[in-house]
């Protein structure tokens, strides 16, 4: 029960709680709309390392880099955690 359906609240600070309660809602789908657009980055850059053109002759690293690509978009993005260092 909130403090304005139990009469101990007023109108202006139901307001307010509104106001703030909206605030962290649009803040987290902005954090979510970027974070949509890094994984589409990443997609994207996976789709074009494993596109072939006809008439390109065969490169086995292309794959490759993509892949890289994509993962230090993720990483950027922070997406993803940075793979501990080997001991």
């Amino acid at each position: 029960m909130t403090p304005h359906e139990s009469g101990t609240g007023t109108a202006a600070e139901e307001t307010h709680r509104l106001a703030v309660e909206l605030d962290l809602l649009k803040a987290r789908v902005s954090r979510l709309e970027q974070q949509v657009r890094s994984l589409a980055e990443a997609n994207l850059a996976l789709a074009r390392g494993m596109e072939a053109n006809p008439l390109e002759e065969p490169d086995q690293t292309r794959p490759e880099h993509s892949a890289r690509l994509a993962h230090e978009l993720l990483l950027a993005a922070g997406l993803v955690p940075p793979k501990a260092e080997p001991e």
